[in-house]
């Protein structure tokens, strides 16, 4: 593919952020060839970034922008320290348009990734500090959990309509399905089974009164560790008001592993700033345990991009499975200090019955 963004182009851009760029080129994230345009300038080094809408949204690319760029003043104004710093243009926004595409530049944050349980804790603080920033003005639509809650139902009703369709149709996962599909549909009723119980509707009613931001796109290549040894979360294109819960859920999934040690370490550096009572801890774990990987190959079961999907769901599943059960022990584990005076009965389901 072609570079879209021409020498000119970028000049044009970047002088609009009161800088002159020096040198520039462009480089890929894991599903854009061209997603970022990194810029030297006299005083360093910037990311310049095209926006591009999300599909899953009716509203259009500029709306999309603009209320990024809301949720990111809210978060600059919270002194969120996180985040690589957002530039304004001569006229005082934190985007630009140029022609059609909306664009932002933020510093260049050069680092490692996630190595240590020591970045693991100081990336649970982080999402921590982020959950506890209120939302103030912005627009707030929940209960946020349940709404996902509701979305993720329809993918799995989906799931297992077309599961039935692909052990008959695709011979290339057929196999897959039938040793798998029945294990991902048992995970399933679990969760659902215990979603529907009154703490965790008392929970997500009293979500709304308290709507906060999340980037919700925490994924490895997302979070930096930089020269200085300071953590940097990247990629806001998505931070919205939404699920504190969804979002630590999948921060587990997209970023540990499945190493129990990192695991833990997320959630120790996240209770530190945020603690979770006993309904929470429970909700985390059997959102984590949803396997959103097979709803999303179902959907799409000729494209080789499923089909990796489904190797890696495989490859990892008995690690999946262990990691559930340490956050079952995680649990039962809360700490005095954490519980509140209106702790439910537990209603443990016990992960062990997915492995068959």
């Amino acid at each position: 593919m072609a570079n879209p963004y021409s020498k000119h182009r970028i000049r044009k851009i970047t002088r609009r952020f009161g800088l002159r760029p020096l040198r520039s080129g462009t480089v890929a994230s894991f599903y854009k060839e061209n997603a970022i345009i990194q810029v030297q300038t006299k005083t360093g080094t910037y990311a310049v970034k095209p926006f591009f809408r999300n599909t899953l949204l009716r509203s259009s690319t500029l709306n999309q922008m603009k209320s990024t760029a809301d949720n990111i003043e809210l978060l600059i104004n919270s002194g969120f320290s996180y985040m690589p710093k957002w530039l304004t243009t001569r006229s005082g926004k934190l985007w630009t348009l140029h022609h059609g595409r909306p664009f932002y530049m933020t510093e260049w944050i050069k680092g490692r990734n996630l190595e240590t349980t020591e970045d693991y804790e100081e990336l649970g603080r982080a999402l921590a500090t982020l959950h506890m920033i209120p939302s103030g003005h912005l627009d707030t639509k929940g209960p946020f959990t349940r709404k996902q809650i509701q979305l993720w139902k329809i993918q799995d009703s989906l799931f297992r309509t077309r599961m039935e369709k692909a052990i008959h149709k695709h011979e290339g996962n057929r196999n897959w399905y039938k040793k798998y599909g029945k294990y991902c549909k048992r995970l399933t009723d679990q969760a659902w089974a215990y979603l529907s119980n009154p703490e965790i509707e008392d929970l997500l009613e009293k979500e709304s009164e308290r709507p906060t931001l999340i980037h919700n796109d925490i994924t490895s290549p997302n979070v930096i560790i930089s020269e200085k040894g300071q953590l940097f979360i990247i990629d806001w294109d998505r931070v919205k008001v939404g699920s504190i819960y969804v979002d630590l859920a999948k921060a587990l999934m997209n970023t540990t592993q499945f190493n129990p040690d990192f695991i833990l370490a997320l959630l120790k550096g996240y209770e530190e700033r945020r603690p979770l009572d006993e309904t929470e801890r429970k909700l985390i774990w059997y959102l984590y345990g949803l396997p959103r990987e097979a709803w999303h190959a179902t959907r799409f079961p000729n494209r080789s991009r499923s089909r990796e999907m489904l190797n890696i769901l495989e490859q990892t599943w008995h690690p999946r499975l262990k990691a559930m059960e340490l956050l079952d022990e995680w649990t039962k584990s809360i700490p005095k200090e954490n519980e509140h005076e209106n702790v439910q009965e537990d209603a443990h389901n016990d992960v062990h019955d997915v492995t068959g």
